[in-house]
């Protein structure tokens, strides 16, 4: 296993990270989620919601207000209520802010995710579901948790030392003082501990991103078999342009038969090329090749009584500069049309 690891130099192709998220591993930061909510949530708590806050303090006022007081069925019943009906009303804008949240933040971490639900009995074998509790990935996440809260522990607590005399001075307020006085040093906790939070985050968010491409990454011969089923066997390919290849010669050798001239340069170059003055508006090349196909052509061209003309600069200009089935430029013309000029000659001589 070490050594498959040692020899996954390479990054991840587009295509592993595509399939990698189609089976929902994606390089998800549960901790992004978590401080974007706390973050958003605490600017809508301190900007937005002066009526949420308004009905809080009046649930707050409400249930000291029973201090000394008997409590019954009927103070149960009233205080439930309140509190019931104060956190639906106050707290329920929050509520849609953190379910936009955990949407918008989910997406810009990982795009659109949508993963079939299937059902799996292996990971309802209890074996698996233990080593799964203890992985190594799991210890990972229990210790950051660890030193997280252990990091906020300690702040709170330095916190707290250099605030107790306020805490002292609250007691010496009225209640509404008080209350005031006890949500802007709740504030101030809270705001640090937030900060705490999205230090850990971004570190999170890189981390995660680092070891998810670090676990994707891949041999080169995994890298060259992707290749291979994308693009096709090259043995394949290879074979199939041979047979295409194949096909292209003998369609060009069926055309020689019915060329005008054929012109060589004489060895290793040889252009055949037919004339229709009723449907072509210059002549056209039939078939070309070199060495062994340039043979051939010759070879047909003897059988079928077709003049060649030795010509070797014009032979490989034409080679080089028209494809098969194509006519000739007009840079062209004067030289194509003295040759076909000796070669209507030569078949008027015939006749």
């Amino acid at each position: 296993m070490a050594e498959d690891e040692e020899s996954k130099t390479e990054e991840p192709t587009d295509k592993k990270i595509e399939d990698a998220k189609k089976e929902g591993n994606v390089p998800k930061s549960t901790e992004v989620v978590g401080a974007s909510i706390l973050l958003f949530g605490s600017m809508y708590l301190l900007f937005l919601s002066s009526s949420s806050f308004l009905e809080i303090k009046k649930m707050m006022i409400f249930i000291f207000s029973f201090i000394g007081t008997p409590l019954d069925g009927t103070v149960y019943y009233a205080i439930t209520n309140t509190v019931i009906s104060t956190i639906l009303y106050a707290l329920a804008p929050l509520l849609i802010l953190v379910v936009i949240l955990t949407f918008s933040f989910n997406w810009m971490q990982f795009g659109m995710l949508m993963v079939p639900l299937k059902f799996d009995l292996q990971k309802l074998d209890p074996i698996k579901g233990f080593k799964n509790v203890f992985s190594l990935k799991k210890l990972l996440e229990a210790l950051k948790l660890f030193l997280k809260l252990t990091i906020i522990f300690v702040v709170m607590v330095i916190l707290f030392l250099f605030t107790d005399d306020f805490f002292i001075a609250i007691m010496d307020k009225d209640l509404i003082s008080s209350i005031d006085a006890m949500i802007e040093l709740t504030t101030y906790f809270l705001a640090t501990i937030l900060l705490i939070i999205i230090i850990f985050a971004i570190i999170d968010f890189y981390f995660t991103r680092h070891y998810y491409f670090k676990s994707l990454r891949m041999t080169k011969q995994e890298i060259k078999d992707e290749h291979k089923n994308i693009d096709g066997d090259p043995q394949v390919k290879g074979r199939i342009r041979q047979i295409q290849h194949q096909m292209h010669q003998k369609r060009m050798m069926s055309n020689v038969p019915d060329a005008d001239v054929v012109i060589t340069n004489p060895t290793h170059y040889a252009v055949a090329m037919k004339y229709d003055n009723q449907k072509d508006s210059a002549p056209m090349v039939v078939a070309k090749g070199v060495d062994f196909i340039a043979l051939n052509i010759k070879k047909i061209a003897r059988e079928h009584d077709i003049p060649i003309i030795e010509n070797p600069s014009l032979a490989r200009a034409l080679y080089d500069q028209i494809e098969v089935d194509q006519s000739i430029p007009e840079e062209f013309y004067k030289t194509v049309a003295e040759i076909f000029g000796y070669v209507y000659e030569l078949k008027n001589k015939r006749r």
